[in-house]
């Protein structure tokens, strides 16, 4: 029960910030939703599983520089479960990471189980640069979006932006630690860095070497992550604004509100991020010209869908020819 504790206090913070969102806007939200264009919801379906697969496809390219043999359709079951189990069970991203690893070397000879592994974590790596990146990328076109009516949601938009900032930073000095590790200072504070992440830091700087000799792998993934795992769900969220509000073509908005979104949805406060990437994506569609009805209905159907895709994974758990 102690293990399950902080994912049902997930759960509760999670239900808190949607029934805040909510909040005097039933009968609206329902009548809106009921005007949802069927064609463009069904482009925003397709669209949320070339996401999945680019993930898993991401994920499959590592597997192959190790020499890992696992098939395409493979990596794209162990995704789906991943995600599974990141909204059900204790752990959320990690937790679907370790089942992910836990299935994977279940497959693969023993002398692979630890290369295995480190491809779950550089996935994980190049999946974090990439948002950051595309963050950082759209700032310049999207700062009147942050300038909400609230300060403090402002601010909170504003230390999410500063933290992709920051991450990418983190990124940069753990890919090049063998050069900053000359200076006694830099070697201070990776020691400092492993102590404070339990050893975390430094299996993360022990994976990014074992990639020394395939940067250019490295560099498609965290171009994948930017334009096919993260860009797409920009795209995504425009069909679904597009079929609720007709004449909406601020694509740019849908951009910065998902990306935004889901930075904060990586925060480990909620069940893969529900709630708290809604409560950011909400103003931010609002500062893009939306009334409250149509960006809470829209904020809503983005998380439909995500919360359609991640149970689904279930039914790969389910199905699954291998021993689960």
């Amino acid at each position: 029960m102690k293990k399950f504790l902080p994912l049902l206090l997930k759960i509760a913070i999670a239900a808190a910030i949607l029934a805040f969102l909510i909040t005097g806007s039933g009968k609206e939200l329902l009548a809106k939703l009921k005007e949802m264009n069927p064609w463009w919801l069904a482009a925003a379906l397709v669209l949320y599983g070339l996401h999945i697969f680019a993930n898993a496809w991401r994920w499959h390219l590592l597997l192959r520089v190790r020499n890992i043999r696992c098939s395409l359709w493979e990596a794209v079951s162990l995704t789906m479960q991943s995600f599974f189990f990141s909204l059900v069970i204790p752990g959320g991203a990690i937790g679907g990471d370790l089942v992910r690893l836990t299935f994977l070397t279940r497959r693969v000879p023993k002398d692979q189980k630890f290369d295995g592994g480190v491809t779950i974590l550089i996935d994980r790596f190049t999946g974090m640069i990439g948002i950051f990146a595309l963050a950082l990328l759209i700032l310049p076109f999207s700062l009147s979006y942050f300038d909400s009516g609230s300060k403090v949601m402002s601010y909170l938009i504003l230390i999410l932006v500063l933290g992709s900032f920051a991450g990418l930073c983190g990124a940069a000095f753990v890919i090049w630690h063998s050069t900053f590790a000359k200076l006694a200072l830099c070697r201070k504070l990776e020691n400092l860095f492993d102590k404070f992440s339990k050893g975390f830091y430094g299996q993360v700087v022990r994976a990014i070497d074992c990639y020394h000799d395939n940067k250019k792998e490295l560099v498609i993934c965290i171009l994948a992550s930017i334009l096919f795992v993260n860009g797409v769900l920009g795209v995504e969220a425009f069909c679904i604004a597009k079929g609720l509000v007709p004449g909406f073509s601020d694509f740019m908005s849908s951009l910065a509100s998902i990306t935004i979104g889901n930075i904060a949805g990586l925060l480990p406060l909620t069940p893969s991020g529900f709630g708290a990437r809604d409560f950011f994506v909400l103003p931010i569609l609002q500062n893009g010209g939306m009334n409250h009805e149509n960006a809470l209905a829209v904020t809503l159907c983005i998380s439909a869908v995500i919360l359609l895709y991640n149970m689904a994974g279930g039914l790969f758990f389910l199905f699954s020819k291998h021993q689960r």
